[in-house]
């Protein structure tokens, strides 16, 4: 059994995979991460944990706490200049985050052809892959909610609204809301087109994050969902 755990920003997700399939998943708020141990009690002991952490060190002893009574070595995921078939275009690979880099190893095996990797969360990651498996590049810009409390939060004469999204809102919390939603899309589409001029073809678009459900009708065409695109990536990389 493998261990795969994705601390985020926001959430600690976790899988359970026995080589094949996915046995059993589960996430916590990363606010509650001391109670990490009492949520994989009930666990199968693992033979293997990869972990991918962007929430920092706190989380680190958190998670390695969590893991105390299991005698196994935690592979942490960090990116490199080349890993399963993906070749990465920062200028320095090690600064890339370790999610965005499991993301697009997963993306590699799902979309060979080329695709626009968006991990939507906190922040929202938009990665370019080609069809060789190079990694080009990537936007990172707030995510739904971090965009919304930004707005309400540094101007006077806006403020938190149950908005919806409109083509043409006519009040200001659809305004604010299909604003923000529309600011992500347009970040989407750009890197679609940038991609699409490189490899000669509309490439599909691999949405994954909390936000993905919202975003997913506004981008059509070739945009699908895939739940949770850092732990398949996490259980490659274990395999290696």
């Amino acid at each position: 059994m493998i261990l795969a755990v994705d601390a985020g920003n926001t959430r600690i997700k976790w899988g359970l995979h026995d080589g094949n399939s996915w046995q059993s998943k589960g996430w916590l708020a990363i606010t509650d991460v001391a109670g990490l141990g009492d949520a994989w009690k009930g666990l199968a002991a693992p033979e293997r944990i990869v972990v991918s952490n962007v929430a920092g060190s706190q989380v680190v002893r958190q998670i390695e706490d969590a893991c105390k009574g299991w005698p196994v070595r935690i592979q942490w995921a960090v990116a490199v200049e080349s890993q399963c078939g993906v070749r990465n275009g920062y200028e320095t690979p090690s600064q890339l985050g370790s999610d965005r880099w499991a993301a697009l190893i997963a993306a590699r095996a799902i979309a060979p052809e080329g695709c626009v990797v968006i991990n939507a969360g906190t922040a929202m990651t938009v990665d370019a892959l080609t069809a060789d498996g190079v990694f080009l590049g990537g936007l990172i810009v707030p995510g739904l909610a971090t965009m919304l409390r930004a707005l309400t939060e540094s101007t006077a004469a806006i403020e938190a609204g149950d908005g919806h999204y409109r083509d043409l809102p006519q009040n200001t919390s659809d305004a604010v809301y299909s604003g923000a939603l529309s600011a992500m899309v347009g970040a989407v589409w750009h890197m679609n087109a940038l991609l699409a001029g490189e490899i000669k073809r509309a490439p599909t678009c691999l949405l994954s994050g909390g936000d993905a459900q919202v975003l997913l009708p506004l981008l059509s065409g070739r945009a699908r969902m895939v739940d949770n695109l850092v732990l398949d990536g996490l259980i490659r990389i274990a395999l290696g």
